[in-house]
This record gives structure tokens, sequence and C-alpha cells, in this order.
């Protein structure tokens, strides 16, 4: 018997050991590809590229600059080497979302993780805010979370939100669930649903992770297979019978003129089209037409849940044999949506090539590489099908005494914060306050934007804001509450 448990023992060992290097190579891969398609997501083109950048082909991480808050609140991001976006956030917040047999524990991430994102959130889009600030309302459901809601470019419905901010994140889920994609499809479209009501945002999400488990799953991988297997993948699958989601069904029919099974249907076989025109390549330069007809230097359609994930497959399809250059031709790929795309291939990348196939200034100067790390040793063991405490061992512990500490949000609010000073924050746990900075909004009401840079315990570092705007005939001005703002060193 105990021979047995020991020869049972060393099999988990070992599969766990070829298990780890493509799992943190997934991990490590995607953060590198959104950091590096960060920089290069809002460049107009190649001469602009040159003028910001002095250069026409970013290979390296560098520190750049950004304007964003939108039209009344603009403030400058500085964005320092290896810095991340809201792709690789939302990443670590599903990671940490998993339950110990691999399902999605979507109530936490509903509740905690995306409500509390937005007082840190960097880069983020317009679908995926406008849903986390739904679900701060105490009466929303993780099922129940459809909005219409006006902004300056025009309005955002939930049931037509079908961008990729669902499939950016679920690689944990991929990862997780190796072994069973059945519980992959329903926790993938229990995760996504809390943001996206279009179909093209779940079945974009539901490709990629089906791509991503192929990746991990095959000793002898080809390209090819892999198409076959997601052509084979698409034709089979449907919607999951879930209690929740027929609820989120009958919500969703109700509120359309369309029945959302038709809807589904129609991209479904747009999808199973576009992968199919993508397993008879005619040559190397084959990625770029197809990157052309998903619609992806289309401005109305660049960022779409499908297009992004079948223009990642295009790339890695004809060059993923090499990780590097698969991930900065989509960084390279300007009038895209280069961060998202560039995450996909380096995650698909990794998964087969491995932790070793990413270069080592990649993977050393990135945010949180400490971290990843970790969250790679926890989807490794629920991977290999060992008891795991899940996304739980990825947060603090709860203790009374680190709830003592000043609260970091409030503190924030309150002009409180100060360089080193020890604070808490109810998801992250204690942390540490590297930098402070206030910018004056470019508004005449002397409104402001107060950000603290924070080193947490647990191995992840976020640049907090808060943006305040004086009650009227109460003018005052920033500079008399802290120092003008200076770039994070991290």
């Amino acid at each position: 018997m105990a021979e047995q448990a020991a020869r049972r023992a060393d099999g988990e060992m070992g599969r766990i050991d070829r298990l780890y290097p493509r799992v943190a190579g997934a991990l490590i891969a995607a953060a590198a590809g959104d950091a590096l398609g960060w920089i290069t997501e809002f460049v107009r083109g190649v001469d602009h590229l040159r003028t910001l950048y002095h250069t026409d082909f970013v290979t390296d991480y560098r520190p750049w600059q950004k304007t964003t808050g939108g039209r009344f609140n603009a403030y400058v991001d500085y964005i320092s080497k290896g810095q991340y976006s809201d792709d690789t956030q939302l990443t670590l917040a599903t990671a940490r979302s998993l339950l110990p047999d691999g399902s999605i524990d979507v109530d936490h991430f509903a509740s905690k993780e995306l409500p509390l994102w937005l007082d840190y959130a960097r880069g983020a889009g317009r679908t995926v805010t406008a849903a986390a600030r739904g679900l701060r309302r105490k009466s929303s459901r993780w099922n129940h979370n459809f909005f219409d809601q006006g902004v300056s470019e025009g309005s955002i419905s939930y049931r037509n939100a079908g961008a990729n901010g669902a499939a950016m994140r679920i690689a944990p889920i991929a990862i997780a669930n190796r072994s069973n994609p059945a519980r992959m499809t329903t926790a993938i479209v229990r995760n996504a649903v809390t943001t996206h009501g279009h179909p093209r945002a779940i079945l974009g999400a539901l490709i990629y992770g089906e791509a991503l488990r192929f990746c991990l799953v095959e000793q002898r991988f080809s390209p090819q297979t892999m198409i076959e297997s997601l052509i084979d993948f698409s034709s089979a699958i449907q919607f999951p019978v879930d209690p929740d989601l027929e609820v989120w069904l009958r919500e969703w029919d109700r509120g359309s003129t369309q029945p959302f099974e038709r809807l589904w249907d129609q991209t479904l076989h747009e999808v199973r089209s576009a992968l199919t025109s993508l397993s008879r390549p005619e040559g190397e330069a084959d990625w770029k037409r197809a990157l052309v007809e998903f619609g992806c230097f289309d401005r109305q359609t660049r960022g779409s849940g499908t297009a992004t994930v079948l223009a990642a497959l295009a790339i890695f399809y004809h060059i993923g044999a090499a990780l590097p250059r698969a991930v900065v031709t989509a960084v390279n790929q300007i009038g895209t949506d280069t961060d998202t795309i560039a995450g996909f291939v380096g995650g698909l990348c990794g998964a087969v090539h491995g932790y070793d196939a990413v270069p080592r200034k990649w993977a050393s100067e990135l945010q949180d590489y400490d971290y990843f790390m970790r969250v790679a040793t926890e989807l490794t063991s629920l991977a290999a099908g060992n008891p795991a405490m899940g996304g739980r061992a990825l947060l603090p512990a709860a203790r009374d005494e680190f709830q003592k500490l000043p609260d970091l949000v409030t503190q924030l609010r309150n002009h409180s914060v100060n360089e080193g000073e020890l604070v808490y924050h109810p998801l992250f746990g204690r942390g540490t306050i590297r930098s402070v900075e206030a910018q004056v909004l470019r508004r005449r009401d002397g409104a402001q934007a107060v950000f603290a840079w924070v080193e947490f315990f647990i191995g992840q570092t976020c640049k907090f804001r808060y943006i305040e705007v004086p009650r009227r005939g109460s003018r005052r001005s920033p500079k008399q509450v802290m120092a003008e703002p200076t770039p994070p060193d991290t």
C-alpha cells in the first residue's frame, strides 16, 4: 500500500513538473504581450510610432504615458517598463475566483473582484467598466447585470456588448480545467456574462479557452491539428445547461426583439467559417489577410471578441513556432487591439513552448513577476487534478489585526496617503504605499486626480486612483494637498 501511494505521489509530481513550465509560460508570455501591446494600442500609424518612440517596431518594454479619464476627467497615466493593463489585471482576478475543483466562484468575481477593480483599473474598456459599476449596486447579481448606459461617444448596451473583455481574462479557467472541457465551458460562460451579453464576446472566450486548453493537453502539438480540433469544438458546442444561466437567458430574451439562440447560431456559423478558412493556408503572409478580413483594422470591429481571438489564432498558426517573433508581430499590427491580440498569442505560444521560450528580459522586467509564478503554481495544481484551495490560495489570510490598519481607499479620498505607510485593502490585504502623486484635471473647477502606487504583501502591485471634484463654492487647489505628479518608479 505504501509503495502504491509513493508511486502515485511520484506520478503526480512528475505530471506537475511537466505542466508547470507550460502554465508559467502561458501566464508570463500573455502578460508580456499585454504589456508590450499596450504601448502600441493607441498609436495611429508607423509615422506616429516613430515620432513617439523613435522606432518602427516595438520589441521591448519602455516607459510611456497616455492621457486617459475621458473628456471631463482627463489625466496622464505614467506607465513604467513592463507594466500591464486591464487584460492582465482581470486575468489575475479570474484566477483568484477559481474554486478547488476548477469551477468559477462567480459570486466572488462579480461582488468582490470587479467592483474593487474600478479603483485600480488601468487601460479599462468601456464595457467592462460599465459592468463593474453596475455590479456595485447592492441589488445586482452576476446573471442579471443588464445595463444600457450613455457615454460621450454614444451608448453601451449589455446585449450588444460583444468585445473581447471576456476572452482576455479566461486563461486561468482553461488552464485549471485542462482535463475537463465541459466544466471549462460552463465556467467560461458564467464568467463572461457578468460583463458581456453578446454571443461574440462569449464565443470568443470559449474559442480562446479551448485553444489554450488544447495547447496544454497535446504532447505532439501541430497548428493544423489545433485548428481542426477547434472546428470540431465549434460544431459541437452548445450553450451550457445551467439553472443560473437559464435565468439569464430568459431575461436576455425578454428585453430583445431577437432571441439569443438565433444570434448565437449566426455568430457560431461565422466563427466556423473563419476557422475553416484558417485551416487552408496559402502562405506565411496569409495571417495579414485574415486580420483584414476579420475586421481587426476597422475601428468599429477591431475589439470584437471573435475577431481578436481569430486574429491571434491566425498569427499563432503561421508563426507561433517562435514565441518572441509571434508576440512582437501581434504587438506591431498598428491599428488593431494590439495588447489583447498579443496577449492571446503569448498565452498560446507559452502553453506550447513553455517558460524557457519567453525572453528573459520580458520575464524579469514584468510587473509582479513573482506573483505570476505563484499563480502558475496554484493553477498547475488545479490542472494536475490535485486538491487545492483554488483562488483562495492567492488571496491574503483574513486576520483581524490587519483590518485595523488604515483603509487604503478611505485614506486616498481623505488625502491621508503617505509614502511608506502600511495600509489595508479588503481584497489584497496589507500593502505598503510606494509613491503618491496628484494631478490637476483639465477643468476649471479645481478637480484633481490623486494616485497611490501600492505594493501588497501577496505580491501584486496596483496604482489606485481617486478623482476629486470640489463642491460648488469650495474650490481647493490640489497643490495645497499634494506635490506635483511624478512617474511611479516600480
